[in-house]
């Protein structure tokens, strides 16, 4: 479902969907050579892009001591849980006979935590029926793909919210998913119990070894076993007094390698992100820096203009893109947005804009577009924002099996639209052919078009219903789409 954001401006964009309306000399370095002066770079001083963190860590409840006598929640559905969580209580109770169990069909579990201001019901009854059946201790799980992790954490979040020790079962390369997912919800120490392999490669023979010899030696470790200072997680949200102040000074080589060892970079060169270019983009955005944007999951960072112009510096954006690059911030932090970022399957965000001001600002809508410059640097910014202001990292909490391409920015073209009658794709959502909107979605799949060779529009149908059905999961894409109107 579309949701409409205004803010007083001239300029509508839409972020798929999601709508919202926007308004749219340094110091030389020198060395002496041959008797004279030559110069060896610039010096640059940059600020951080990455917003704060908006959610307080909570104080988290003592361990236990023993589990002997305490009642014990194994809850969660995921790989194989049916026969991991039966050995699971099993063992429980072969252990400590005056113990209590109950499984995820007598007490349900959480989902994903919900973020700051957002109502889970899920959570809510789940708390309460474990305060209700008086759990002393939860095991959740199992985690094993970039969504169901989330998923499965989210119970141990929940009980730990209540002062309930918990402990995450995960496999491999999903344990520190575990970690940031609990501390991006305020949850510092996370125990995780990790299983040596791929649960369902296993059979149910060696996933009952393993939950014996391996994973219960771990749980009863993480549920008794006193939280240690050196445990303590953070979200890796950073926190500046002052958010001008500059957090790094260098040339621009000494720049791009700090901000890749900082992980604030993609990979690629970026421009160093000065105040002077990020005041440059904030005059086009008609906002101060300290004006507050978005508060962007899964990291729940509080994002500022200043966090938006310093991404849009270091992707190679044109200053005038700033009500744009806003629009795109405020849809990407819509809950239904970022959804399926997580997954192991590999969704690739990417936007499209329309109305006037792709034509305004030079931004490609013909054969190739999203390889123009500028359509390029929009992507880009998005693949920078996801990181900066969203808190997505690879092999952390987003976990495409191969990764990821660079996020495309696409324009529909309306001229052509108009003349085959064909409405444009704002205005289909309610907005006005002269409105301004950028579309921000996910896809699995790109440009692997079918071809029907037909001219039966019952056999494309057929076929395209095919294709989407059968060729993989949610194949030609998914995740719901946002848009935002300028």
């Amino acid at each position: 479902m579309n949701k409409l954001f205004f803010l007083p401006a001239a300029l509508y964009f839409s972020t798929c969907a999601y709508s919202q309306v926007l308004n749219c000399n340094d110091n030389v370095c020198l060395i002496e050579e041959h008797g004279g002066q030559m110069p060896v770079g610039e010096i640059y001083n940059v600020v951080s892009p990455v917003g704060t963190a908006s959610v307080k860590p909570i104080e988290q409840a003592p361990r236990l001591k023993s589990l002997d006598g305490k009642t014990i929640a194994i809850v969660g559905g995921s790989f194989m849980a049916s026969v991991t969580h039966s050995e699971l209580k099993r063992l429980v109770l072969k252990e400590y006979p005056t113990a209590k169990v109950y499984v995820l069909s007598e007490i349900g579990s959480a989902g994903v935590f919900p973020g700051p201001g957002i109502h889970r019901k899920s959570v809510e009854d789940f708390q309460n029926r474990l305060k209700e059946l008086g759990v002393d201790a939860v095991i959740s799980g199992n985690g094993g793909c970039g969504l169901c992790t989330p998923k499965e954490t989210g119970s141990s979040i929940a009980a730990e919210y209540i002062g309930i020790p918990s402990v995450t079962i995960a496999g491999p390369g999903f344990s520190e998913q575990v970690a940031i997912t609990s501390a991006n919800n305020g949850v510092r120490v996370s125990r995780v119990a990790k299983y040596p392999g791929a649960f369902t490669a296993d059979s149910e023979e060696t996933l009952r070894a393993n939950t014996c010899n391996v994973l219960w030696p771990q749980i009863k470790e993480a549920l008794t076993r006193p939280i240690d200072d050196a445990e303590y997680q953070t979200s890796g949200n950073a926190a500046f007094v002052d958010c001008r102040a500059a957090v790094y000074s260098g040339t621009i080589d000494d720049i791009n390698r700090y901000f890749n060892e900082m992980n604030w970079g993609d990979g690629l060169p970026v421009v160093p992100p000065t105040m002077e270019r990020i005041n440059e983009f904030l005059k086009f955005g008609g906002v101060s820096y300290d004006t507050h944007i978005a508060t962007l999951p899964i990291a729940h960072r509080n994002t500022l203009a200043i966090h938006v112009a310093a991404c849009g510096v270091m992707a190679g954006c044109k200053p005038e893109y700033m009500p744009l690059l806003i629009a795109m911030t405020k849809a990407m932090g819509a809950p239904d947005f970022r959804r399926t970022l997580a997954s192991t399957h590999a969704w690739n965000p990417y936007c499209w804009l329309n109305g006037p001001v792709a034509r305004q600002l030079g931004i490609d809508c013909g054969q190739g577009e999203i390889s123009e410059e500028a359509n390029m640097s929009i992507g880009r910014f998005m693949n920078l924002a996801l990181k900066n202001l969203s808190g997505y990292y690879v092999k952390r909490d987003r976990m495409g099996t191969f990764g990821y391409l660079m996020p495309w920015c696409l324009v529909e073209d309306e001229a052509a639209c108009k003349r085959i009658g064909w409405e444009p794709y704002h205005v289909r959502t309610g907005l006005n052919l002269s409105d301004n909107a950028v579309t921000v979605s996910s896809a699995l799949m790109w440009g692997n078009n079918m071809t029907p060779s037909t001219d039966d529009p019952e056999r494309i149908m057929q076929l395209m219903a095919w294709d989407i059905t059968e060729r993989c999961q949610f194949a030609l894409g998914s995740g719901n789409s946002t848009h935002t109107g300028l």
